[in-house]
């Protein structure tokens, strides 16, 4: 049984905390244990629900994989005590890869403990900060979040949509993974409300927000073609 896949904890040059990107999980597991790796893809793919009419490119192929990773790698229960494969791989980077250690370890745990997915407003972005603003419309509260990307793409926006996972790690929110959607438009304050209103008494968590943006799903009661960049 091979995990190397796990030994390859990020750190970037400021000193970020570790990480384990979701794909280096999925594929490790899928070597590793593919008996569970298809059991997930196939409860995964199950309740998206794909939409037949929906045009299949390249890009959305690779968004879908991207999404099956992420879910697999944090959300997905592997016995019936709770323990994800993100769990199983921060304990086997801990144990064979000497630059992780017990602090490394210990934010990892963090981000196992803390990271969730929402669907998030633009309250404000600032590029040369590094950071955005982000207000949870499905649970409620506001998040500080250190991401250049996201920031540079929305620098400067008041509204705008972010579906993406955090984490709190050594006292900051950080996206985990890349977002599963974003638009700026629309942008107005009368848009955010009816998101809320739609997605509150829902409660989707994030195998439901990846049927909603890519499978057949009702509930935003609007047109997704309507949001764009």
């Amino acid at each position: 049984m091979t995990m190397s896949e796990t030994t390859m904890c990020e750190r970037d040059d400021w000193g970020a905390p570790a990480s384990i990107p979701a794909f280096h999980v999925a594929s490790m597991f899928r070597r590793a244990d593919p008996e569970s790796y298809d059991d997930a893809r196939r409860e995964f793919f199950i309740q998206v629900n794909l939409n037949p009419f929906r045009t299949r490119s390249e890009e959305f192929h690779q968004r879908m994989e991207d999404a099956f990773d992420q879910w697999f790698t944090f959300d997905y229960h592997l016995d019936q005590l709770g323990l994800t494969p993100f769990a199983v791989a921060s304990a086997y980077a801990r144990d064979e890869n000497e630059t992780v250690g017990e602090r490394g370890y210990a934010e990892l745990c963090e981000t196992s403990r803390t990271n969730f997915a929402s669907w998030f407003w633009v309250r404000e972005a600032n590029a040369a900060e590094s950071r955005i603003v982000l207000e949870d419309v499905i649970n409620g509260g506001i998040y500080g979040v250190r991401d250049f990307a996201t920031a540079a793409a929305f620098d400067g926006a008041k509204g705008g949509a972010v579906v993406v996972r955090i984490a709190r790690v050594r006292g900051a929110w950080r996206m985990v993974g890349d977002p599963l959607f974003q638009a700026r438009k629309p942008d107005s304050a009368r848009f955010r409300l009816h998101l809320a209103s739609c997605l509150r008494t829902w409660d989707p968590k994030f195998i439901d927000l990846v049927r909603l943006l890519f499978g057949c799903d009702p509930h935003l009661k609007l047109d997704l073609k309507d949001m764009r960049w």
